[in-house]
């Protein structure tokens, strides 16, 4: 035998995985088959593996870098089952079990690793190595001619393994090295072996000895001296203890080399991991067919497997809701047809063999002429018995589009440990709400991981993405989404949005989605064909809103969108949801389909021990979606509050109106500022201007607590409903942005940015579609032009062209204004700082409004410090001096008059902007300044 060993095994002579069924377990020992301390369900998974193993007799070979009295102790203390082969001493050692069950060391193998060493001294290089700084020999039993053993510090594992690098280089020696770290007593580890032995060598020695083909054997394993025959090609099994680095290095290789079913990441710990996967691939007893999987335990009871998913290798499960339809008939591209079974209230079934991840499927209906033929059984099914092919209402991905086929999609990913979240509490959340199609150039997944850096240097803690949901065309602003449960195919593949969100979580950013559930999309929406998906009582402008209050079936399209929005969470690890234009969300039912998500989320983030954010787009202020469910709110985190926004606007553009809601200069803004809210409403329908209070009396109501109130200067809608998609610093000023977003980013409320915003970008944010069908294309130019009457459209692109999507790409930081940016990063660290601080609360809250010169200040006090801040909006005339503009003095800081300490000025925007520092404030101009009192200061 050629005396060169592979470092790392060709996995070329590998064959396809449905050709021949596993029929080896092969699996490390610590960390991975022998239970871990206190894990009580893998003790009771040994004792299934042992009892399968019996009834079975799967080979089972143990390949670890124990050496040998080591296994044969861990078999006996933890009542393992004997294996029938043992690769022991990291890969250099291999025993088989005879007939009498001793072990017999196999010389052959022995053999080759001579070869390999030649003649070199063994005893001499083995001690000069354990002579280097920080090595020390391991025991004598754990040493051979083909092992050298050495312990060094943990913290200087790599440093160590540089050396002895180093050191057989020097010496030119034919060997290799293996270093790792003992996961019980956190020893550095590093072993000296014939170059490119390994574990992984020694199985496929092993492999090659027995004539089996790799994809017979299951091997299971934990860490880096796994990884190499976790990468071979063998049906991989990574528990779920291993360290998420080396599984995603795991998960990355198998990905690069075209391999979609010879992976499974493990949910289970330790020795319930290897059952888990030994039974993902078929060694141990999968579901008869036809048969449901077991049950997931990290979904609610009452939820439904809906659409396809992978329930083994090369296996799926899939549940369609048609009670519209008695025969549907799956096609599994390119030619295959199976019959679904048909089962109470309008469910389909069926569980098919020879599929993986990327399989594309649809649905079919049967012609009623052939019905009989289908109901028979025994006929074939032909194309031509069939109506025309439909994608899944529940698919996860539609790699061709939402008329095109549904492709089944795994859901294992090697999700990352999260860094700690830049936010736990409300007050801690600084959101930036994105686009991802304009967001880069390129408009992708993967593209916007490259940009998250300079939201974490800016101080965002968490990302709002617009809808992904898939809709009809190239581009879309993600509000005529038709599947639901399918990401965005132009933005990428399901699994390259979880590396964003994997991305942002390892940078502490949260990340949460806006979701549509108000209504369906007009373009894609098969639905009807299906079942009573939508309303024949309700309907949307937008398109045909969910059937949530059908006394026959409305429970099932509540359990739709239910599960839609927990699928979510579930499996892309989001951290919540923005559930969008929530009052138009039409139901009926005496209880709301939103106190019903928000109960069951709440729940199902409970059983799962995550925290999860609903936020709600109500536009107007709902006291009840923010009460908690115990006191018989909704039991949302929060709402976006439109008030400050459009009374802003008002204040610095009179007359001019983005949104339907008429806002009253100076006015409304001091009532947003001071009460919390303008306008008020529920779920139900009754929203208005709230009229009980007066704001030059006594009469005012108390502020609500704003904690839960989203803020912004502006927003999709906001700059999308101008006929040009201008920005508010294009609509007035620099200037004004500075003051106006000062105000945003201050108040005991959530601030929001829009991304680009922060450094003015110069591109606008137009309204696109990319409707396939001409009569829609029509109707959304109609339909902008009639629900904005009051904007003179003529210079607008429509949102049809293509120049809409293209021109609104925010572009680099470097094409807008440094400027701001810098201004945007001095408020939020002193957002940050004071809220850490708990100065800025609501409880320390106070506001002052003189409106004859559109002054505006709110002040923060505590026992030690106060917060003023001080904002002038003002509307910019023609006819004005913008250069030199009037000043008037800012609001008396009469909180902490008399008391004993100072006032400094922290930030004025003026200044900031490249203008002297005035004693009074200028037209939209903004300034804060923090008193502190000598004892503080000392």
């Amino acid at each position: 035998m050629n005396s060169t060993i592979a470092s790392n095994p060709s996995p070329a002579r590998t064959v396809s995985m449905t050709s021949l069924p596993p029929k080896v377990l092969a699996t490390d020992l610590d960390g991975t088959f022998l239970p871990l301390e206190g894990d009580d369900a893998a003790l009771v998974s040994m004792g299934q593996i042992r009892e399968l193993l019996q009834t079975t007799e799967i080979p089972l070979v143990f390949v670890t870098g124990r050496h040998f009295d080591s296994v044969r102790n861990a078999i006996g203390e933890f009542d393992l089952p004997n294996p029938d082969w043992i690769l022991c001493d990291v890969g250099v050692s291999i025993y088989r079990r005879d007939r009498e069950g001793n072990y017999v060391l196999q010389s052959a193998y022995e053999e080759l690793l001579d070869e390999v060493l030649g003649n070199i001294e063994i005893e001499k290089h083995r001690q000069a190595i354990a002579e280097l700084d920080d090595f020390t020999l391991q025991e004598s039993f754990k040493q051979g001619r083909h092992k050298w053993s050495y312990y060094v510090p943990a913290d200087q594992l790599d440093a160590c393994h540089h050396a002895v690098e180093a050191y057989l280089k020097l010496h030119e020696l034919p060997c290799s090295i293996v270093s790792s770290i003992d996961p019980f007593n956190n020893d550095g580890l590093v072993d000296v072996l014939p170059h490119g032995a390994s574990k992984a060598f020694a199985l496929q020695w092993w492999c090659e000895q027995n004539d089996l083909q790799p994809e017979q054997i299951v091997f299971c394993g934990d860490s880096g001296n796994d990884t190499a025959a976790l990468i071979a090609g063998y049906r991989a099994v990574v528990v779920g203890n291993a360290d998420r680095q080396i599984a995603r290095q795991i998960a990355d290789t198998h990905h690069a080399s075209g391999w979609v079913d010879r992976l499974k990441l493990a949910r289970g710990t330790s020795t319930s991991g290897v059952l888990e996967g030994a039974r993902w691939f078929g060694l141990f007893d999968s579901p008869a067919k036809n048969v449901p999987a077991e049950p997931n335990p990290d979904v609610l009871p009452e939820s439904i497997p809906w659409g396809a998913r992978l329930i083994g290798a090369n296996r799926a499960e899939f549940t369609l809701w048609a009670p519209k339809q008695k025969r549907v008939v799956l096609e599994v591209l390119p030619n295959q047809l199976f019959r679904m079974q048909r089962q109470d209230r309008g469910f389909h079934h069926a569980i098919v063999d020879g599929v993986t991840d990327g399989t594309r499927y649809q649905f079919r209906f049967v012609r009623e002429e052939h019905g009989a033929a289908f109901d028979d059984g025994a006929t074939e099914l032909t194309p031509d018995m069939l109506l025309h092919p439909l994608p899944d209402p529940a698919s996860r991905f539609q790699p061709e589009g939402v008329h095109g086929p549904s492709a089944i999609v795994a859901t294992q990913f090697p999700f990352q440990p999260t860094a700690d979240p830049a936010a736990d509490e409300l007050d801690e959340l600084i959101i930036y709400e994105m686009h991802l199609g304009t967001f880069t150039e390129k408009g992708t997944y993967l593209s916007a991981i490259e940009r998250l850096d300079e939201l974490v240097d800016l101080g965002i803690t968490a990302i709002e993405l617009m809808p992904i949901a898939a809709c009809a065309g190239r581009w879309n602003w993600g509000y005529d989404g038709t599947h639901w449960y399918a990401p965005m195919t132009a933005f990428g593949t399901p699994d390259e949005f979880r590396q964003l969100i994997d991305a942002a979580h390892t940078r502490g950013l949260l990340m949460m989605i806006d979701v549509v559930y108000n209504h369906f999309g007009p373009e894609g929406n098969y639905w009807s064909e299906f079942g009573p998906y939508t309303s024949r009582k309700h309907n949307t402008v937008w398109g045909a809103a969910p059937n949530f209050d059908d006394p026959k079936r409305g429970d099932l399209v509540r359990r739709f969108v239910i599960d839609n929005a927990i699928m979510w969470l579930q499996e892309y690890n989001l951290d919540g949801l923005r559930v969008d234009a929530i009052h138009c969300m039409k139901d009926d039912s005496e209880k709301h389909i939103t106190t019903q998500m928000s109960e069951e989320i709440r729940r199902w983030s409970d059983q799962v021990g995550r925290r999860v954010w609903l936020i709600a787009e109500t536009n107007v202020y709902d006291a009840a979606m923010v009460k908690p469910l115990s006191e018989g709110g909704t039991g949302f985190d929060a709402q976006w509050s439109d008030d400050y926004v459009h009374s802003m606007f008002a204040t610095v553009r009179p007359g001019e109106q983005l949104t339907h809601r008429t806002y009253s200069p100076g006015s409304d803004l001091e009532k947003t500022l001071r009460r919390g809210f303008v306008f008020a409403g529920d779920v139900r329908g009754d929203r208005g201007r709230e009229s009980a209070t007066t704001l030059d009396t006594d009469e005012m109501l108390p502020r609500i607590d704003t904690r839960s109130s989203i803020v912004c200067i502006q927003n999709h809608d906001f700059i999308g409903n101008h006929p040009t998609g201008m920005r508010l610093h294009q609509l007035t000023s620099p200037e004004t942005q500075a003051a106006a977003v000062t105000l945003a980013i201050l108040m005991p409320s959530i601030p929001m940015l829009f991304m680009g915003e922060e450094f003015a970008s110069p591109n606008p944010f137009q309204f696109f579609v990319d409707f396939g069908d001409p009569r829609l294309q029509r109707a959304v130019v109609r339909g902008r032009k009639r629900d904005y009457p009051q904007h003179d459209w003529s210079d607008g692109v429509l949102p049809t062209d293509e120049a809409a999507m293209r021109s609104s790409v925010i572009g680099s930081v470097e094409s807008g204004s440094e400027t701001m940016r810098n201004w945007y990063k001095t408020l939020i660290s002193i957002r940050k700082r004071f809220v850490e601080t708990g100065l800025l609360s609501p409880d320390n809250f106070h506001v002052e409004v003189n409106r004859e010169v559109n002054l505006y200040s709110l002040s923060y006090q505590s026992p030690d410090e106060a917060l003023q801040v001080m904002v002038r909006l003002s509307p910019l005339q023609e006819e004005d001096d913008t250069n030199e503009p009037a000043t008037v003095q800012p609001l008396p800081t009469k909180p902490m008059e008399g008391s004993p300490g100072s006032w400094r000025l922290l930030a004025d925007s003026m200044e900031a902007f490249g203008e002297p520092l005035t004693d009074g404030l200028l037209p939209n101009h903004a300034r804060i300044c923090l008193f502190e009192s000598e004892e503080s200061n000392t």
